[in-house]
């Protein structure tokens, strides 16, 4: 993994998030194998890419021709077995405990005994994840940002049991897609940066709740008062209000606090399928762009 040509590396669900680590990976010169257990989701997946990359070489990121080269990098496949050659896996898949570890456990037996267990979650604990394998020191987190490919930082956060030398590879693969790795240290429900973003979106919830002011008011006082790019809103719709309800019920369980008891409405609008842009509708409706 040291110098010479870009390590394969695996991605396994390629939802919204997968995807984009997937276009990353492949962009930046890594041979890819794309996993996941949908037929429509690769179909989707494999869109994504193919717009992401147009975006990309319109915006002079790097020759058009080199597009064509780029997607060619990545195997798509529903078959887990396909990831046995690659230096790493990158799991994407439902921000939940039971779906996480059995996966990590079947790549666990997969996987050359050197290649590591990378994970994508946003909160749920990097030691209770390696407990599933027998390689625990080479598990780590490496959560992205929507969306990875335009999203400066990743945070990496490291389980009881993950060695020094997994934090530096980690380290080393994400800077080799270009992005800035930043460590957190102590493996806390939901981590750094969902400590923070949660909270915004609870508080926004209830006081929408509450009727003390519109959701397009909250939005636009974050934005044009505080100065965040992106109303509470907005934000939720934008990373999914599954994913939100999931990472805030998380935090709830493990840490026994009643502050982060899911707002009721957002666990009505899951329900009801408003789960945000990837929808068409979540907070707020999102109509079908037109070709």
């Amino acid at each position: 993994m040291d110098g010479g040509d870009p390590q394969p590396i695996g991605v396994l669900g390629v939802g919204t998030m997968g995807a984009g680590i997937v276009q990353l990976a492949a962009q930046t010169g890594h041979p890819v194998v794309a996993c996941d257990q949908s037929v429509e989701a690769l179909e989707k997946a494999q869109r994504y890419v193919r717009e992401g990359l147009s975006r990309f070489a319109a915006r002079d990121a790097f020759p058009a021709e080199e597009a064509d080269e780029h997607y060619a990098r990545i195997h798509w496949t529903v078959n887990l077995e396909a990831m046995a050659g690659v230096d790493a896996v990158i799991e994407a898949i439902v921000e939940k405990v039971a779906p996480k570890k059995e996966v990590f456990a079947a790549l666990d037996a997969i996987l050359a005994p050197d290649a590591l267990l990378l994970t994508n979650t946003s909160s749920i604990s990097i030691t209770d994840l390696a407990s599933a394998t027998n390689r625990p020191d080479k598990v780590c987190g490496t959560h992205f940002f929507t969306p990875p490919p335009v999203r400066e930082a990743v945070e990496v956060p490291r389980g009881l049991l993950t060695s020094d030398e997994t934090v530096e590879r980690a380290k080393a693969l994400i800077t080799s897609f270009g992005k800035l790795p930043v460590v957190v240290n102590k493996d806390v429900p939901g981590f750094v940066a969902n400590r923070f973003l949660m909270p915004m979106i609870i508080e926004a919830a209830r006081l929408l709740e509450e009727g003390v002011a519109s959701k397009e008011d909250i939005d636009l006082l974050v934005k044009k008062g505080i100065g965040f790019p992106i109303g509470p809103f907005e934000l939720g719709d934008f990373i999914g209000l599954d994913v939100a309800l999931d990472v805030t019920a998380y935090v709830h369980e493990e840490l026994g606090e009643p502050y982060y008891t899911p707002p009721r409405i957002l666990k009505e609008l899951v329900r009801a399928g408003r789960l945000g842009q990837k929808t068409g509708a979540g907070f707020y409706e999102y109509p079908e762009e037109t070709e």
